[in-house]
């Protein structure tokens, strides 16, 4: 009986999401849910409840700050032109709508995940697949595709709690699970080449994004071996991002990026150069909060838009009211609410199933099923993955629970840590917070003149962009693959064993 109602929030969860429920809605009856089971059959002190929530808040406030901070960049650089310009330059550099959105899907957005983590890179990677002329549900799916690197994003937090969790090495982890992210990349590639098989050559489609897929995963999985975990997913992205340009270049259509294009990339290079210099000067401190805050990626997003709204070329004064930097960040923050409330309640409830007992409790549940638990093991932190919206949380979740069972069955505590680290970054595509950052991006992004190939005519927003429409379009989509690769991954972790 514990076992299921652990379960329950988890459940009622994923069953609303297919009733059509609105996020904030899911994720209020979900958190409100899992303090009616934890009270009933998981009492704790409040003393340790509100002391593990106290401890736990400097991530909460970082990760709401993070949230707003990338809503308010984006609408920034949306709204300056500087999005404009940059997918303008890759409009007219890649030799296709598809050459440009399989450099989105394996080269952008898992550069700038890498760097800030929590789902940001869904901020840099919408506007540009919607002004290139794709239409809200698919920059939608393909911006969440390209969530490929989350075992690394933020430098790798979520990994090295699980290393740490589970008495291996984080370099060890992020070997491993760089290896196991394959079936992760060549199965983004299959749905990137079905999303957009009806513009024709299917074989060539999938030979680009499979290849590009391929340049993601063996840059991320050199990086960790040569230069360690925290860097490998921003320094593995670039590799396929400069093997596009390179191909462009040799194909004759990469054009001159020019200065326009130079002063709209300024704050993406200030974010993720004073974020890999602030984590570098910080490392060899004790840890306290003055060098948490310094090595945030909170501050340097601040920081990022800061330098989008005051930095070269743009005018602090703007006459335009639309322009002025309070407007902007008024209209961030409807944007950002119900994407905020959505993170906090699950944050929230990750934290409570960790702290009640919760979340070990249907973990042991599935043990007694013996071996067979290994190909089970990567789908429960995939469920994890998906209901708190970040790897971190599921691993502080369920890391102990999965080493103790590895212990007992005589597997490897590496692979299965590994394996389940791999398959709860994969859910987060689908997590409630992250569907719903995506779709507001795509919502309030201004429509391509013409639709992508493909694409319904309409690429506007209108009724059939409503949010319910758009979560019955792409969760399946997106929930096939995870389960795919979860089940992948799983049969490895069994035959392994």
């Amino acid at each position: 009986m514990p076992a299921i109602a652990a379960a329950v929030p988890i459940v009622l969860a994923a069953v609303l999401f297919f009733l059509g429920v609105r996020a904030t809605r899911i994720a209020l009856w979900s958190l409100a849910v899992g303090i009616a089971m934890a009270a009933a059959f998981f009492p704790t002190a409040p003393v340790v409840v509100m002391g593990s929530l106290a401890e736990f808040s400097p991530t909460i406030i970082e990760i709401m700050l993070i949230l707003y901070a990338g809503v308010l960049l984006s609408r920034i650089m949306s709204s300056s032109g500087a999005m404009a310009a940059i997918s303008g330059w890759l409009q007219t550099s890649a030799p296709s709508l598809r050459a440009g959105t399989v450099l989105v899907v394996f080269g952008l957005v898992p550069f700038a995940e890498s760097v800030t983590g929590f789902g940001i890179g869904v901020t840099v990677g919408v506007p540009i697949l919607r002004m290139i002329g794709h239409t809200v549900p698919r920059s939608t799916i393909f911006s969440l595709l390209g969530l490929l690197a989350v075992p690394w994003g933020a430098l790798g937090p979520g990994t090295l709690l699980a290393s740490e969790l589970s008495g291996t090495s984080l370099s060890e982890v992020g070997i491993r699970s760089a290896v196991l992210s394959l079936p992760v990349m060549l199965g983004a590639s299959l749905m990137v080449t079905f999303l957009l098989r009806r513009d024709g050559g299917v074989g060539r489609l999938f030979a680009g994004a499979a290849g590009s897929a391929m340049l993601l995963w063996l840059g991320i999985l050199g990086a960790n071996v040569v230069l360690g975990t925290p860097l490998a997913g921003v320094l593995g992205s670039l590799l396929p991002i400069a093997v596009h340009m390179l191909v462009y270049r040799w194909r004759g259509s990469l054009t001159a990026a020019g200065w326009v294009v130079a002063r709209a990339a300024v704050p993406y290079a200030v974010m993720a150069g004073g974020l890999l210099a602030a984590r570098a000067v910080t490392a060899p401190m004790e840890p306290n909060l003055v060098a948490r805050a310094a090595s945030s990626p909170a501050i340097w997003l601040v920081v990022a838009c800061l330098a989008a709204q005051f930095g070269p070329g743009q005018r602090g004064g703007h006459a335009r009211v639309e322009a002025r930097f309070g407007h902007r960040a008024a209209l961030a923050y409807r944007s950002w609410l119900p994407v905020g409330m959505v993170t906090f309640c699950f944050t929230v409830l990750g934290s409570l199933l960790a702290v009640t007992g919760m979340g070990a409790a249907l973990g042991s549940a599935l043990a007694e099923v013996g071996g067979v638990y290994l190909v089970l093991a990567p789908a429960l932190n995939a469920l994890a993955g998906f209901i708190t919206g970040s790897n971190t949380a599921a691993n502080a979740m369920l890391t102990a629970t999965q080493t103790q069972v590895a212990t007992e069955l005589g597997s490897s505590v590496l692979q299965i840590v590994a394996a389940t680290n791999v398959a709860a970054s994969l859910a987060t595509m689908a997590s409630p917070s992250r569907l719903l950052l995506a779709y507001e991006l795509a919502v309030s992004t201004p429509a391509p003149a013409v639709a992508a190939p493909g694409t319904p005519a309409a690429a506007g927003t209108d009724a059939a962009d409503s949010e319910s429409r758009v979560n019955r379009w792409v969760l399946p989509r997106v929930f096939a693959l995870v389960a795919s690769v979860s089940l992948l991954l799983g049969l490895a972790t069994w035959w392994l064993a």
